[in-house]
């Protein structure tokens, strides 16, 4: 639950989903030197908000944090699961860990080692996926294939159910 003694760069970092409700409330957060530093109630009164508008920017996220929570997880398709559990059998690993790259894409490296804060899927055929907490909610709603054609994977919107 997000509350307005926390801080800006936190909120963010744990909830990107919410940069959008800040954003309409006149918070553009993201890339500000103050974020680091500031509450969100802070925020607020150094954009002129009065208690009253904070308590229902408060409760705004909140509802944002709760809707996200609710929309799936990433999927993959059989194709990228044979793929991934390819991958981490010609290395000897254990799991697959999902990594960032510069750009905003995404890739897979087999690996031994589980980082503290990863979450675990498991989309079938033994197989582990691991995503750090952030890149798991960017994920949200997408369904990942693998194209043998072009030899990589392929990211879509998941379709709406």
């Amino acid at each position: 639950m997000i509350r307005k003694e926390d801080l800006l760069e936190e909120i963010i970092g744990k909830n990107p989903e919410v940069l959008p409700v800040l954003a309409q409330a006149g918070l553009h957060c993201i890339g500000c030197h103050l974020s680091a530093s500031e509450t969100l109630e802070g925020g607020c009164k150094a954009h002129g908000m009065n208690d009253s508008e904070i308590r229902g920017l408060v409760t705004k996220v909140n509802k944002e944090v709760s809707n996200f929570e609710k929309k799936p997880r990433v999927e993959f398709t059989k194709n990228a699961v044979a793929e991934l559990e390819r991958r981490v059998n010609e290395n000897g690993k254990k799991y697959v860990r999902v990594v960032q790259l510069f750009g905003g894409e995404f890739d897979f490296d087999a690996v031994d080692e589980k980082d503290g804060e990863d979450i675990e899927l498991k989309p079938g055929s033994g197989v582990v996926v691991l995503l750090g907490p952030r890149t798991e909610k960017f994920l949200r709603e997408i369904k990942i294939d693998y194209d043998k054609g072009v030899k990589d994977f392929v990211a879509a919107r998941a379709a709406k159910k």
